[in-house]
């Protein structure tokens, strides 16, 4: 089974023909995925190309879960996957998602939730992943996209690419995310240096009438309430710490 290589049309995740034996760079070059992460950014497309180039496309089989599994492949979104060694910094790992999405990536979606903690920590890409968008809901293959109005505070951009602060992300997390997943994402966060619980705890209870709030505000008490400092041996992510950035 040969890894396919993204086309080179702005945006397109349109599959190219596997590379010939005697192909050179200039076919190479022909083939890179220029216009991805255009729809965020012209920083965050330019910094794409690399990582665009990359980007594979693999039915979803046994053959490619065992090439998952034994490391070979990390998968971003059903049918997309890349190199592990590519994922080795936070900007990675966010372009790494923009360019999964190709042509459906649009300006107003933000990296939240378990993929904008994956962002800053590392490990196994969440599937699925998460988006917010300040439009009308739609659907993405792999995605949970929500709707919410964020403010200019609540986001930051890594490498081009918008993605929730990360006071905003355990927001999200305590809410909406399950305690399996939430729970160690969260902890990853604190002990890295991402994250104060005081400021999270104040954020909470400034909101009213807002959904699983109430539950949210238990949940950090339980998870993050009595913690201190703790070793995390994620992946780098390549930035300051968000008490200090």
């Amino acid at each position: 089974m040969e890894p396919f290589l993204s086309s080179a049309g702005p945006g397109s995740t349109t599959a190219a023909e596997p590379l010939s034996p005697d192909a050179g760079g200039a076919e190479l070059d022909r083939l890179s995925s220029i216009g991805l992460c255009a729809a965020w950014s012209r920083h965050a497309a330019e910094l794409a190309v690399p990582m665009g180039t990359a980007l594979q496309r693999w039915e979803e089989t046994p053959p490619t879960r065992v090439l998952v599994a034994e490391g070979y492949l990390k998968r971003l979104l059903p049918g997309r996957y890349v190199p592990p060694d590519l994922l080795g910094t936070a900007v990675q790992r966010a372009l790494a998602l923009g360019c999964a999405l190709g042509s459906q990536l649009q300006s107003h979606h933000v990296i939240a939730g378990p993929s904008a903690a994956w962002v800053l920590l590392g490990g196994e890409p969440p599937a699925p992943a998460e988006l917010l968008s300040s439009a009308h809901r739609g659907e993405l293959a792999g995605v949970v996209l929500r709707t919410a109005r964020l403010r200019p505070e609540e986001v930051e951009t890594i490498g081009g690419t918008p993605i929730t602060i990360p006071v905003r992300t355990a927001m999200d997390l305590l809410r909406f995310t399950p305690a399996s997943v939430a729970t160690p994402l969260l902890q990853g966060l604190a002990a890295h240096g991402h994250l104060r619980t005081h400021e999270v705890r104040h954020q909470l209870q400034q909101m009213h009438r807002h959904p699983g709030v109430q539950s949210a505000r238990q949940r950090l008490e339980e998870v993050l309430g009595g913690q201190r400092e703790v070793s995390w041996d994620g992946a780098p992510t390549g930035l300051p710490s968000a008490v200090t950035r």
